[in-house]
């Protein structure tokens, strides 16, 4: 796993950053391990949302997360490589716990991030639009059917 460092987070924090990470080609699936660094303590004053976002956007998914001291992996994947490879890792607490925004002193909550990319998809591309249950016809606001072509895997509107 990539050694992303450690990320200080505050019940005021909204999105920070915890650092760039790119897939390798082909991969899928990115596993990210939390380990929580500080409080020494379980953390009872949140959970926080955690993604990976390229300029294509949260193509693997976005996962709720809460500190654990031994650290837990979470794993983020659709089934289907994402279109672009390169991104970024965010996460967002959520202060549910109204004492840790009233308090005097709020406590700091210090993660620690390792991630690591892989492939773990079952099929060898997208699937097959006409088979499945997704996409098997496309259709207006009127409902009314609209026509389409697949060429080199892009659904193009006839």
């Amino acid at each position: 796993m990539v050694d992303l460092g450690n990320v200080t987070l505050g019940p005021l924090d909204r999105s920070v950053l915890v650092g760039p990470f790119s897939l390798e080609e082909g991969d899928d699936t990115l596993w990210v391990n939390i380990t929580q660094i500080s409080p020494q303590q379980e953390w009872n004053f949140s959970y926080a949302l955690l993604w990976w976002e390229s300029t294509d956007g949260r193509q693997l998914g976005t996962q709720k997360v809460y500190g654990e001291q031994l650290g837990e992996i979470f794993r983020f994947g659709v089934g289907l490589a994402p279109v672009e490879r390169d991104g970024r890792i965010y996460i967002a607490p959520r202060a549910y716990n109204r004492r840790w925004i009233s308090i005097d002193n709020p406590p700091q909550w210090v993660l620690n991030f390792e991630a690591v990319s892989g492939y773990t998809g079952t099929g060898t591309g997208p699937p097959a639009f006409g088979i499945r249950a997704t996409l098997g016809s496309l259709a207006d606001l009127d409902n009314q059917r609209i026509d389409y072509t697949i060429i080199d895997d892009i659904a193009y509107l006839t």
